[in-house]
């Protein structure tokens, strides 16, 4: 496998890896995770969300580092903006950019009412001639791979409980249409980057729809496994945020998981810089 695309899988293409603050509780929230696959160091991310209460922004920096940075070095840089509809975001701007062996690749999304209106992509490489057609109809209804990380506890239930994992999240990340069905596993105590108490663990199936090559064997093996997450839950808010992704690859485990986590959006932004 290659190292630069298991790094960027786990922390810069793997959606439920951001979190944007829930409508609910205006401020910011931010978290650095750690990404290994095999056990080595193989990249780290940096997120920052912040929202007004009605609409949000996020942007996530990830590169790869340890060993994997002497045989593929990379880095790169994603952004989603949009607007809250209670607990449910409605994108209208998300981007990436990575850059690898002096090159940058580059793709925007711009979106109105949950239907993607542009997509313009540097270089412009045309689908690959055995890819399955993505059509206007699997364009409509759907999320950017940053905003389909909200994750908001429906009910009034506990915030840890099945509802934290009760969704199936419609991405399109510019080239793939594909969908992410979460089902809750269970609620575990947990100590991960600084945060101590209950968290939902949900499993993850990966489900292409458009786009991708029906030949390729990663796919299959995509569609066969199911990953891991720990959602813990942001301060004052029936909101969550990944502390712990587990992929399983036939190659071996991938994990990513956070070192910090700052999770009290009402805290001033001085306080908060001096508690971390």
């Amino acid at each position: 496998m290659n190292p630069r695309l298991a790094a960027f899988g786990l922390v810069l293409a793997a959606p439920f890896a951001i979190q944007p603050v829930a409508a609910q509780s205006a401020g910011q929230i931010s978290a650095d995770y750690a990404v290994s696959f095999l056990g080595m160091s193989i990249g780290s991310g940096t997120m920052v969300s912040t929202t007004d209460g009605r609409s949000y922004r996020t942007t996530l920096n990830a590169r790869v580092t340890g060993m994997a940075a002497m045989f593929s070095g990379g880095s790169g840089t994603a952004s989603a903006s949009g607007q809250i509809a209670g607990a449910n975001p409605v994108p209208a701007n998300y981007s990436v950019e990575v850059r690898s062996g002096g090159k940058t690749e580059t793709t925007q999304i711009g979106m109105a009412g949950g239907n993607v209106a542009s997509v313009v992509r540097n270089p412009d490489k045309p689908p690959h001639t055995r890819a399955t057609p993505v059509l206007p109809e699997h364009l409509r209804g759907v999320v950017d791979p940053l905003s389909a990380g909200i994750f908001v506890a429906g009910g009034s239930g506990p915030v840890t409980g099945a509802a934290a994992c009760d969704r199936r999240s419609r991405i399109y990340n510019g080239v793939v249409r594909f969908d992410l069905i979460y089902s809750f596993a269970e609620t575990r105590q947990v100590d991960i980057g600084g945060y101590k108490g209950e968290a939902a663990v949900c499993r993850v199936r990966f489900e292409p729809v458009a786009g991708y090559r029906a030949d390729r064997s990663d796919i299959a093996a995509a569609r066969r496994r199911s990953a891991e997450v720990i959602l813990v839950p942001v301060a004052g808010t029936r909101t969550l945020i990944p502390a712990k992704i587990t992929l399983s690859t036939g190659y071996g485990t991938g994990i990513a998981e956070a070192t910090r986590l700052a999770l009290n959006p009402g805290q001033p932004a001085a306080r908060r810089a001096s508690a971390d």
